[in-house]
């Protein structure tokens, strides 16, 4: 800090630390393990240097100052005045300093002046006293108070909206120090050491000092990339804010919270209709302890038990419908397990050498195969992108026997792999998905698609498929009335117990999803646990026809 010689005289300039309205130097951002963020004024290093008493601030407090200035040996003492007003018509706080009798280190007297208010612009003045003559008072210098920090959270949360496509965060605080809460959401993880500080889609919503809770409209949450029929949910973060005319500090919640958008139950009016996603595990790749001669039996009895009309099944070779692949094969099991009047929409391969793994199995009790799929040639598919070999997504014709609705019903299986490249190329595989459908479905009926998307909203890249569906106009039906087990993975990986995910909602490989017939009653998880019918769990959910 720049210091001024001593001089005595009926004038007393100064050489003061300018705190400007827009400060001329960058804020500082500082933040501790404790959550504490602050925002502080900084400054210029230049300094107006005049010949006098040299009156200068430093240690800036929330409620003080830290006053210095020259000491002049011929004074008695000093006098400070701190004010609101640079006339000084509206003091607010006083301070008598004895002067010292010999010269302080660094020839400066200084004092405190408390009691004042917190990121607060003051003016500051001093002048000499020698025994009955007071000299004139310095020329003033603006200062400011620190921003006081805001009271701690004492818990933070968040509900399900009570109209469909809302969400809602809650926060509990005793809310002192505090102007505003900023609540920033995103549809990816963000603000820890290994992820980026900003998310996707991030969005920053502001309410407050005294509120204690702030609801997302439908438009809100659509807006924040995690709308009505998405399936997606926001993680958020909170912060409490001091934002003071001269300083700013913030006090975050240290955890990354995430929130569920509520969903709506179906919008048609025709026949409930339940469909299924189920990935078999191929039987070639089967692992100790879990083979598909024992396998098949408890898949079996999970489709007998949820009794879905139309099912989406991945990883399902021709050898594995009877017995080629070991045990009686699932036709069978499906008979023994009480199941019996279930069919496959194709039971041969697409290709010589080249099986494919993707199938629609259905119950003829409840829908009519309207298709004519030739299995003894490549027919009802569409072709999808794949580098590595001829890959395909099936699809077929139905019609409800109830009511004599139709529609469309999807099975893919995209490809593999967590990583920017493969996601791209399962964003290219949903486009012609749906593309393809588009091209097939010039009644514009409604359609199904069952897939094992090998993505979700946790992965890595910007969940392509679901992405690309969305945009299309596709309804996630998870985004239901009512969820049953979404806090798991629907991949399993064989462990048992399976955990519900670390981040509060699970990461859904399989996924089910529909066009022109938004809602759905029930969205549900089969949580089968050890033995493990599959590495991939059953998802159903319940859709009304139009």
């Amino acid at each position: 800090m720049r210091r001024i010689a001593p001089a005595i005289g009926p004038v007393l300039a100064l050489a003061v630390l300018v705190v400007p309205a827009t400060p001329a130097s960058a804020t500082v951002l500082r933040e501790t393990q404790s959550g504490v963020t602050t925002s502080r004024v900084t400054y210029d290093a230049n300094r107006t240097v005049l010949r006098g008493i040299g009156l200068d601030t430093a240690s800036l407090g929330t409620t003080y100052v830290n006053v210095s200035w020259n000491w002049i040996k011929a004074a008695t003492g000093y006098r400070v005045q701190v004010s609101r007003k640079k006339d000084f018509t509206r003091v607010v706080a006083k301070r008598s300093k004895r002067n010292s009798a010999r010269r302080p280190a660094g020839g400066r007297e200084a004092a405190v002046v408390g009691h004042l208010r917190d990121a607060t612009y003051y003016w500051v003045r001093v002048r000499k006293v020698h025994g009955t003559h007071r000299s004139p008072w310095s020329a003033p210098v603006r200062v400011a108070t620190k921003a006081h920090i805001p009271d701690r959270f004492e818990k933070v949360w968040s509900v399900v909206g009570t109209a469909p496509g809302t969400t809602k965060f809650r926060w509990r605080t005793d809310g002192g120090h505090t102007d505003l809460f900023r609540i920033t959401t995103a549809v990816s993880r963000f603000g820890s050491p290994t992820t980026p500080r900003v998310g996707r889609n991030s969005m920053t919503f502001r309410v407050g000092g005294d509120r204690r809770s702030l609801t997302l409209t439908p438009e809100q949450t659509a807006a924040a990339g995690a709308g009505l029929g998405t399936g997606r949910h926001l993680f958020f973060r909170i912060v409490a804010v001091r934002k003071g005319e001269a300083d700013t500090a913030a006090r975050r919640y240290p955890f990354l919270m995430q929130t569920q958008v509520a969903g709506q139950a179906s919008t048609g009016t025709g026949t409930l209709m339940r469909y299924a996603a189920y990935n078999m595990h191929v039987a070639s790749k089967d692992v100790d302890g879990h083979l598909w001669k024992d396998r098949q039996q408890l898949i079996a009895a999970n489709i007998a038990k949820a009794h879905p009309a139309v099912a989406g099944i991945e990883e399902l070779m021709p050898g594995m419908w009877v017995s080629d692949d070991g045990g009686v094969g699932l036709d069978t099991a499906l008979s023994q397990q009480g199941a019996p009047q279930y069919e496959l929409t194709r039971t041969t391969p697409y290709w010589s050498g080249a099986g494919q793994d993707t199938r629609i199995l259905y119950d003829p009790t409840e829908v009519q195969l309207m298709s004519d799929c030739d299995e003894t040639v490549p027919s009802c598919y569409i072709s999808i992108p794949d580098p590595l070999h001829p890959h395909v997504a099936a699809y077929a014709l139905f019609e409800d026997l109830a009511s004599g609705q139709e529609f469309y019903f999807i099975s893919a299986h995209l490809s593999a792999g967590n990583d920017a490249t493969t996601d791209a190329l399962r964003g290219q595989q949903a486009q012609a998905i749906s593309d393809g459908i588009a091209a097939i479905n010039q009644q514009n009926l409604p359609v199904v698609i069952a897939t094992d998307a090998n993505s979700s909203q946790t992965s890595e890249g910007v969940d392509s498929p679901h992405t690309v569906w969305l945009n299309d106009g596709w309804y996630n039906t998870i985004s239901a009335a009512t969820v049953v087990n979404g806090q798991y993975n629907s991949v399993n990986h064989y462990q048992s117990p399976e955990e519900p995910s670390v981040y509060g909602f699970g990461s859904m490989y399989d996924t089910i999803m529909t066009l022109n017939m938004p809602g759905a009653d029930l969205w549900k998880q089969v949580i089968t646990g050890s033995p493990w019918p599959s590495d991939h769990n059953m998802i159903y959910t319940d859709v009304r026809l139009p």
